[in-house]
């Protein structure tokens, strides 16, 4: 029921300077009792595989994923109450991703599907393995390759959060730098719960979001296939 509290409203959070323009939040032990709210949601979200579209072909993500309604659960209505309380906007969401085990992972990137990206927020409730949340400085690829393991992080910024902790990265993050989660060395799994908000201000990024001609489905696929997702 909603009247027991899934989350610490007390909890502080401590905030990381990206740039002058870009920040990020962290408030640790967001989650009363993250451990039982990591199996709920592990073994109760219907996940399905994300396809991507690379070049010219769809490939599977290395992750699961899944899109739920806020009335979902406790945890979701009282984070996303909290976040209107705090940051004062209206966040949507809520999409959830599973990272199974150390070979999961995310590439570094920009939400540049909210397309307005001078000031945007996005929050994400961690659950399960602690892993390095990388933040690089955005910079033309020839001089920004991306690295895939948790063990080349030089002259990254990287964040530790899990175990129930709420990340929210704000400003220009999203137009000045990019963040992702290398794959690592850990058989345990991390699932990420992800609001997002955008006040639409500024000039509008045109260019390909990395989402862009994803598809959802839990029917078999094989790579280089694009499947209609379920009616």
């Amino acid at each position: 029921m909603d009247g027991e509290l899934r989350i610490d409203r007390s909890a502080s959070a401590v905030r990381h300077q990206l740039d002058q323009e870009s920040w990020v939040d962290v408030v640790g032990g967001f989650v009363v009792d993250a451990a039982n709210e990591f199996t709920t949601f592990r073994d109760d979200t219907p996940w399905v595989q994300n396809e991507i579209l690379r070049y010219d072909k769809y490939v599977p993500e290395k992750r699961l994923g899944a899109g739920l309604n806020s009335d979902r659960s406790p945890l979701l209505r009282q984070t996303s109450m909290h976040l209107r309380s705090k940051y004062r906007v209206e966040f949507s969401g809520v999409a959830a991703l599973l990272y199974r085990n150390g070979e999961d992972f995310q590439g570094l990137h920009s939400d540049r599907e909210m397309r307005w990206l001078d000031d945007t927020m996005i929050a994400i409730v961690v659950l399960g393995e602690r892993r390095p949340f990388v933040f690089r400085q955005r910079a033309p690829l020839s001089t920004n390759p991306v690295r895939g393991h948790a063990g080349d992080l030089d002259g990254d910024i990287a964040l530790m959060p899990g175990e129930g902790d709420l990340l929210v990265m704000g400003g220009a993050a999203q137009r000045n730098w990019l963040h992702g989660i290398p794959a690592a060395d850990t058989d345990r799994a991390r699932i990420s719960l992800t609001w997002r908000w955008t006040s639409k201000r500024g000039r509008p990024d045109t260019n390909p979001a990395y989402s862009e001609g994803r598809q959802f489905s839990d029917a078999p696929r094989q790579p280089g296939s694009r499947g209609r997702p379920p009616a």
